[in-house]
């Protein structure tokens, strides 16, 4: 890593610019990421690229591409993995899920903004789900305010590894009062469905101390108390969050936080996403 604070862009994961905004990641970033994360108290990157990269067929469905991602496993086997995504229109469904984890570092599928956010107040997705519970694909899914409809998702398909996104916050509305104690309430009511883990990634936009937020950090033990340690990942989500917070104070207020175990960093930073995910380490 002795390298990392000469490449043009290293500034983004450490440092808070004077206009910090999301950016794009780029080819040249895949030696970046490998860089920052190849430490054993990191999980390696799992790769989403936001807005993702799509072909509209002929039909009208959407089919979903990995370029970036797929370039930066084949550079370095096991150091990192990938989403991805399907349209709930597909009629190809089902056989796109059984491929799902046939190929290298393709770990997960993930529900999102956009389409996904329309639909799944009218439940949507589930003949994604039912093809994800067949073939043993876990599903990242971001709820928003859809907090009904994800739970219906969650007890009918409950053979499905849901990880909820972002805490299981409205990002849009972190920013106004109450909103740290209010998703922490909700996420908790999660905490009785074994089959549902939990993303700690745009935390600390939730906080309304400045780092290393303490009274975030707080909020986390009441997570790993109800959930268990080995249901919570963290998640950096650097590329959209540099509006808020850089990559370096989302992960050192989880290093530093004296309410945490050695055991409990060891987990969030790594071990339970490798759990959750069926992704044994390999180096």
């Amino acid at each position: 890593m002795k390298n990392l604070g000469t490449t043009p862009r290293a500034w983004q994961l450490w440092e808070r610019p004077a206009e910090p905004r999301p950016f794009q990641l780029q080819r040249r970033d895949i030696e970046i990421l490998y860089q920052v994360f190849r430490h054993r108290f990191l999980q390696p990157p799992v790769i989403d690229i936001w807005p993702p990269e799509r072909r509209k067929l002929p039909n009208g469905v959407m089919r979903f591409e990995y370029t970036f991602a797929e370039e930066a496993v084949a550079r370095f086997p096991g150091r990192f993995g990938y989403v991805a995504r399907f349209d709930p229109t597909d009629p190809e469904i089902d056989g796109l899920m059984a491929e799902v984890r046939k190929a290298p570092g393709r770990l997960c599928v993930r529900l999102a903004s956009g389409f996904d956010s329309k639909i799944l107040h009218e439940g949507g997705h589930e003949r994604i789900l039912a093809a994800a519970g067949k073939h043993g694909v876990p599903v990242m899914i971001y709820p928003g305010g859809e907090h009904t409809a994800f739970t219906n998702y969650v007890r009918k398909f409950d053979s499905v590894p849901f990880i909820i996104d972002h805490v299981g916050m409205e990002v849009e509305r972190a920013a106004l009062p109450g909103q740290l104690e209010t998703t922490i309430e909700q996420l908790l009511t999660y905490a009785k469905y074994p089959n549902v883990a939990v993303k700690w990634g745009h935390a600390p936009r939730l906080s309304r101390q400045p780092f290393p937020y303490r009274d975030l950090i707080a909020q986390l033990r009441r997570v790993i108390d109800a959930f268990g340690v080995k249901r919570l990942m963290w998640a950096s989500d650097f590329t959209v969050a540099a509006d808020h917070h850089t990559c370096a104070e989302s992960l050192f207020c989880i290093r530093c936080a004296d309410q945490l175990s050695e055991s409990d960093k060891e987990w969030i930073l790594g071990k339970s996403a490798r759990e959750v995910l069926a992704w044994p380490r390999t180096i």
